[in-house]
């Protein structure tokens, strides 16, 4: 995917140069985001999976305090009804990009791709193993046997990892994929839940759980 050229490099209010959609630099006035933008446009960065970590931190503290209600609290309700809303904006787009598995789904759905409701399918076999590991991983539990929940553990967290590896491999070519392809994406997408969900299971004190039976 390219680098967005949503960014209007000058402000409509001073003319001055700005390196942001949403505010200017030199009069401090807010804009709403754009229809077309995106989240890697309200932080000026390339559309990538692969994204600079720090560098979308230091865009999202940046725009964080220059947009923030307080700084305008005397500039009037539509101003301070703006920048609350740019706020909202700016962290929900931050908290997606900077979570890997957030950040494809959400790329496959600026490709065009299927959603989690439209395409609920996983690779393989893998709901009969889920319910194979499942099933072991009880029965370890049950046992009290901490060597099979490690082996279990390693396992899932490598399966996982590979997913999210294949994830990261497709990502900037979800727009020149075709419609299987970004099934097959979505379906990947879809199995991550299922290895968190084991993890979680794997973490879950038995005991606790009757508790609350």
């Amino acid at each position: 995917m390219a680098i967005s050229t949503a960014i209007n490099t000058h402000c409509p209010s001073c003319d001055a140069a700005r390196s942001s959609l949403i505010v200017c630099d030199d009069c401090r006035s807010l804009f709403p985001v754009p229809p077309t933008a995106t989240y890697f446009d309200l932080f000026a960065i390339p559309t990538s999976f692969g994204l600079d970590d720090a560098a979308l931190l230091a865009a999202y503290r940046s725009l964080t305090r220059r947009i923030h209600p307080d700084r305008f609290g005397g500039a009037g309700d539509d101003v301070g009804d703006l920048a609350t809303r740019l706020s909202a904006q700016i962290n929900e787009a931050y908290s997606v990009l900077s979570e890997p598995v957030r950040r494809a789904d959400y790329m496959l759905t600026l490709a065009g791709g299927p959603s989690a409701a439209e395409v609920r399918d996983v690779p393989g076999n893998l709901l009969e193993e889920v319910m194979t590991l499942r099933e072991e991983i009880d029965q370890a539990r049950d046992d009290g046997d901490t060597e099979a929940i490690e082996r279990h553990r390693d396992a899932i967290t490598e399966r996982k990892q590979l997913a999210l590896e294949q994830l990261a491999n497709h990502a900037d070519r979800l727009d020149t994929c075709d419609d299987d392809e970004r099934a097959g994406f979505r379906k990947r997408l879809n199995s991550i839940k299922y290895f968190d969900n084991l993890l979680t299971r794997l973490t879950t004190d038995p005991l606790a759980e009757a508790d609350h039976r």
